[in-house]
């Protein structure tokens, strides 16, 4: 029961910002819509769902990110917002929840939500102004799933920037995957050269004597690595950033209420 106060809490503390982007992406998709059925009625074409489909991933994952890395920084290091946030007559697990779960669930579910909405008002305006055939955003598709679920695992990422930096925690969180992308890159590297040694002249070059056949006999141990690989993505990375999400607010709970 307390959880729901805090959610709607952060609801209408953010009602302004959520309204005026979802103001944001209406009109955006409502000028890309139009401007398609107006040079479809001069070309005599067909227009399609494109613009719905081209936009939808930016949206979810650029907007996703972004949302996220800023959701935290009022309440936590802001010195306007900070008290109210830490005098909260709620639990550190329940304020984390409240803003990870809006921002993990809630958002993507209210995306696909507003992308067919708009898509209903948008073809209806196209069909009546232009007489366009009527194309709406169809959330129902295996696409669109798909991108959800990735966006539930990868968001988790910025979920634990957003809770770790002080500042800047869209930038400093990139910056870190790429440094972590590099690192990975070089250990992956040495894997290989180690692994296929047999097969490799100089430190990095494969030599012409390489034949792909050769990755028959790792099928086994890139089907375990693959395995690996999925269990890492879609379950150990976002427990692993959700709960250390929640070590560090429970963290600045502690030890910022007391300064």
């Amino acid at each position: 029961m307390r959880l729901a106060l805090v959610l709607n809490r952060e609801v209408q503390e953010s009602k302004r910002n959520l309204l005026i982007y979802s103001l944001t992406i209406f009109l955006v998709l409502l000028f890309q819509e139009m401007l398609a059925a107006f040079l479809t009625r001069m070309a005599r074409g067909d227009i399609g769902d494109s613009a719905y489909l081209a936009n939808f991933p930016g949206f979810l994952f650029l907007g996703g990110f972004i949302v996220t890395s800023v959701f935290f920084s009022d309440d936590m290091f802001s010195r306007i917002g900070q008290h109210n946030w830490l005098t909260l007559p709620a639990s550190p697990l329940e304020k984390f929840l409240a803003k990870a779960l809006l921002t993990s669930v809630a958002y993507p579910l209210a995306l696909v939500a507003l992308f067919t909405l708009s898509s209903v008002v948008i073809e209806l305006l196209a069909l009546l102004v232009f007489g366009s055939p009527f194309s709406m955003f169809n959330p129902f598709t295996i696409p669109i799933g798909q991108m959800i679920l990735h966006y539930l695992a990868t968001q988790s990422i910025f979920l634990l920037g957003a809770t770790y930096f002080r500042k800047a925690h869209f930038i400093k969180t990139v910056l870190a995957l790429g440094l972590l992308g590099v690192l990975m890159g070089i250990v992956a590297t040495i894997f290989v050269r180690i692994l296929f040694a047999p097969y490799i002249s100089g430190m990095f070059g494969f030599n012409f004597t390489f034949d792909d056949r050769i990755l028959y006999q790792y099928e086994g141990l890139l089907t375990v690595a693959e395995w690996i690989g999925r269990i890492v993505y879609w379950f150990m990375l976002p427990a692993f950033c959700w709960v250390t999400s929640y070590l560090r607010v429970k963290e600045v709970q502690a030890t910022d209420a007391i300064q």
